[in-house]
């Protein structure tokens, strides 16, 4: 059993990848087992903006999306999990098991599930403008800057040799174009609908080498032909 008893639970606000009855359940379950369960609207938009609510957090128990996905996430912010569970794909009873809790015999009358529902649908939709932005996993990433030179946004820069994400904000909303043109598969949109580029460890999205390449050059040559008409594509500019 885990021994810490906070909780943080991501309801995805925004998006429809996790079920909000199944977190307004377990939020509701734990709490009744005496866990410290806070709901969050989007994990995602408390990293991008460093909040500091995310130290707390990251020491809690994490029940989100996929457990690479929250690792690269912190990562960005130099901070380290302890423990994370998988609530896009799991359902209540798997999560509980993985906390030696038994499943509640009676769902439907389960105290506490109601209010934490109307708490969840209290939290605001951000249709088109959540935060979506890439992570990088980097035991994956290999530096190459192949996404520097991609992102017509200025998403990501290069310091001493290694690819960060420094401008978030800039990147174009539901567009995971740079990690699929990523050679390791190293780039993350958490909030994207396939894997691998969700975080997951599928293969239900595959591009060849030389589709790769192709959009490379491609992208190159789009750069090249804003730089010489003086164009920026920055989102504030």
């Amino acid at each position: 059993m885990i021994q810490n008893k906070k909780v943080t639970i991501c309801a995805c606000a925004s998006r429809s990848f996790v079920n909000k009855d199944k977190v307004a359940e377990i939020a509701a379950i734990l709490r009744n087992e005496e866990y410290s369960v806070t709901v969050i609207p989007d994990l995602c938009e408390k990293v991008m903006q460093a909040s500091p609510e995310i130290t707390e957090i990251a020491s809690s128990l994490i029940i989100a999306c996929y457990p690479r996905a929250i690792r690269s996430h912190l990562h960005r912010l130099n901070l380290v999990a302890a423990n994370i569970l998988d609530i896009r794909n799991s359902d209540c009873d798997e999560i509980l098991g993985q906390l030696q809790i038994k499943p509640c015999s009676d769902k439907e009358n389960l105290f506490g599930k109601e209010s934490t529902r109307k708490e969840i649908d209290g939290f605001p939709v951000e249709n088109g403008t959540d935060a979506w932005y890439p992570v990088i996993d980097k035991e994956r990433c290999s530096e190459c800057g192949r996404c520097r030179d991609f992102c017509l946004f200025g998403v990501y820069t290069s310091e001493n040799r290694q690819i960060k994400v420094a401008q978030p904000q800039n990147c174009k909303n539901n567009c995971p174009a740079c990690a699929r043109m990523c050679p390791s598969k190293a780039i993350i949109f958490p909030k994207y609908e396939k894997s691998p580029v969700n975080g997951g460890l599928d293969e239900e999205e595959h591009f060849a080498p030389e589709e790769m390449d192709a959009m490379y050059r491609e992208r190159l040559k789009m750069r090249l032909a804003h730089r010489k008409a003086g164009v920026s594509l920055l989102k504030n500019q």
